[in-house]
């Protein structure tokens, strides 16, 4: 018999989708980063994130406010990535009794606090209590605006994968808050993420990008879905990732790979999307121009194989699994 260590948390999630039965309501169900769901002439996304005490985030380096911003964030990137707008969030929490009121509070004004900036309130949720550390599960319910929303499934042959942003920063930040090691700016972008509300939302008005994914697993692994979701493959090219010089250096000074904590690091909260490669440029310019912020081609979609491969080579490490061994300097 299977354990989960052998299939990994994703061959457990394309298991209970065999067995889940679904319903003529559901636009999208299992499988995608939100559930679509008609509900009379509006389009609801809905998705939930888990933030569990030393699998998420551990509490030495870092304040509750941010604790709870992140918790909210991570949820809030998966309306992004379908283009949709947030409207309401249902938080539970589970705690040991011993937990001070004040502590807890503050982690709830750091959700308040990420969820107000994008538009989002809280509206209900769940107490109790845990035997050790604390629990945070996010709901985040959202609208697609005219009724249209990007899915995962989509990429088409020739199309090229477009990343916004920068990766990497978040996984060396994680690295520096686990073995104590002082970078201001690293810490904050694996504690602050900005989910990409405005830009899912601008890019799911292009009729030339075809699917969107937020990184939160890795980009090899969430390049992964996107391929997995066509039965296609995805080539990814790590020399053309830009390096913050933050990263550049903090790696330097530590003797990390920045490549593979940009390959596979996860949590960076950026969108990846799969575009129309002759009409990407344009696309791309009026992009920087809304918003300011950097794309960078990364990657084509192909039909030579399925899955992920860099450079044409399968690659050492996908991303972060919750049920597979994890590599010490994402530990």
């Amino acid at each position: 018999m299977r354990s989960l260590n052998d299939m990994g948390e994703f061959g457990f999630i394309d298991r209970l989708a065999r067995i889940i039965p679904s319903s003529p309501t559901v636009v999208e169900g299992i499988g995608d980063d939100c559930a679509v769901l008609r509900v009379g002439e509006r389009l609801v996304l809905v998705s939930t994130d888990m933030f569990i005490e030393d699998v998420h985030f551990r509490r030495e380096g870092v304040s509750p406010r941010d604790i709870g911003w992140k918790a909210a964030s991570a949820c809030l990137s998966d309306i992004a990535a379908m283009g949709g707008a947030p409207l309401y969030c249902l938080t539970s929490l589970a705690c040991p009794g011993d937990e001070t009121a004040v502590f807890l509070e503050e982690i709830y004004r750091g959700m308040l606090s990420a969820m107000s900036r994008y538009g989002a309130v809280i509206v209900g949720g769940d107490t109790t209590r845990s035997p050790r550390g604390i629990i945070i599960d996010v709901i985040a319910v959202g609208e697609a605006i005219g009724g249209h929303f990007l899915r995962r499934r989509g990429a088409k042959v020739g199309d090229v994968l477009v990343v916004t942003g920068s990766l990497g920063c978040s996984a060396a930040g994680l690295h520096a808050l686990t073995h104590g090691n002082s970078c201001g700016e690293l810490v904050q972008a694996h504690m602050y993420p900005s989910p990409r509300i405005l830009e899912g939302q601008w890019l799911c008005t292009r009729e030339s990008v075809h699917a969107m994914i937020d990184i939160s697993d890795g980009l090899c692994q969430d390049a992964g879905h996107l391929a997995k979701a066509v039965r296609l493959g995805v080539d990814l090219y790590p020399e053309r990732l830009p390096v913050t010089p933050a990263l550049a250096q903090y790696c330097a000074e530590h003797g990390l790979d920045p490549v593979q904590l940009m390959l596979s690091g996860g949590e960076d909260y950026e969108l990846l999307f799969a575009a129309d490669a002759k009409n990407v440029d344009k696309a791309m310019e009026a992009f920087h121009h809304e918003f300011r912020l950097p794309t960078t081609v990364i990657g084509t979609v192909t039909d030579e194989w399925t899955g992920v491969r860099t450079n044409g080579q399968i690659p050492p490490r996908e991303g972060f699994d919750h049920f597979k061994p994890q590599t010490p300097e994402n530990s």
